[in-house]
């Protein structure tokens, strides 16, 4: 129900939210966007269905990929931006460019990952990374040190026995990329529980300004593996281990 309908035989989930690849055909109302453009696009949730040798898709969702990426690492970035300081953040795709886009505001970032993951979170401007394998983040960050906590791993316990001890008095702010499973506690001390932030609104004036990130080498995505079409359950049983070092592209071209 989350995604507005029940899947069933007839009408199965489509998979797939990220694209990148060339316009073959545009309607005639389409201004923007020309045949032969390099593009790419992140789906709305209840439109999904990328994984696929065609898809139609509105104006507005699509923008110009950038130009220093090719259609594999141009696909491993919509989602991931579309969902985004001192800020705890993991080796997922939406916590790598969490980092990178507050390291370019001139924020102390403070990351956590496991520790195959440390020099890459490192290369990416974290300042400071915690080895969750090693240390619990809440008992390495001194007593309510921190603006604000962004939970891109989605700790079910993160604002009640965490965020609550590390955040700044009054102006920490909480914020995480999935809602909260467990009841929440009410902050005694003024920290402000943001909760979960996510957009599933039209893509492409976001990927625009990401465009302009991404070409001048503020940001980058970060692949993991990159799939033929014919291995794609393969991707999926990747993903499902939840130990990935960035994105999972699957080409459907090669």
């Amino acid at each position: 129900m989350f995604f507005g309908k029940t899947p069933s035989v007839d009408e199965p989930f489509n998979i797939g939210i990220d694209v990148s690849g060339e316009v073959v055909e545009v309607g005639s109302d389409v201004k923007r966007i020309k045949i032969g453009a390099a593009v790419y696009a992140s789906t709305p949730l209840n439109d999904m269905g990328t994984l696929a040798e065609y898809l139609i898709l509105d104006e507005d969702v699509v923008a110009l990929k950038p130009s220093n990426l090719d259609f594999n690492e141009a696909a491993a970035v919509p989602s991931g931006i579309r969902r985004m300081l001192d800020c705890e953040a993991r080796e997922g795709a939406v916590g790598m460019f969490a980092i990178q886009f507050a390291h370019e505001i001139g924020a102390r970032v403070i990351a956590t990952t496991s520790t195959r993951n440390v020099e890459l979170v490192k290369s990416l401007g974290a300042d400071e990374v915690i080895d969750y394998t090693q240390d619990k983040w809440a008992d390495v960050l001194a007593p309510h040190s921190v603006n604000a906590l962004y939970d891109c791993g989605v700790e079910p316990s993160s604002w009640n026995d965490g965020a609550q001890l590390v955040l700044k008095k009054n102006t920490g702010r909480f914020i995480t990329l999935l809602p909260m499973p467990e009841p929440v506690k009410e902050a005694g001390f003024g920290a402000q529980l943001i909760g979960h932030v996510s957009s599933d609104d039209k893509s492409a004036k976001t990927l625009e300004v990401i465009t302009e990130y991404i070409e001048s080498g503020k940001a980058r995505p970060v692949v993991d593996t990159v799939y033929p079409f014919e291995k794609a359950l393969d991707a999926y049983a990747k993903l499902k281990t939840c130990h990935t070092q960035g994105k999972l592209v699957v080409q459907v071209h090669p």
